[in-house]
């Protein structure tokens, strides 16, 4: 494949692996790190957010390997 797939397989990696680990961040913050803890529906929606992203990112960093 070219370099521009690449490329854009690469960067859909890396936007899910920032996902992955901005939503972490917000779901670990209340108990662990001195914050307050997320209502129900918001930690759903993080939750949400971290399964997608680790998805996404799976998806696109093994597509960036295989080019």
């Amino acid at each position: 494949m070219t370099s521009l797939v690449k490329r854009v397989v690469g960067a859909v990696g890396g936007v899910g692996l920032a996902v992955a680990l901005g939503a972490g961040y917000l779901i670990v913050r209340g108990p662990f790190l001195d914050g307050a803890t997320l209502a129900p529906r918001p930690l759903l929606a993080a939750l949400g957010a971290f399964i997608v992203g680790v998805a996404i990112a799976a998806w696109g960093l093994t597509r960036y390997a295989r080019f």
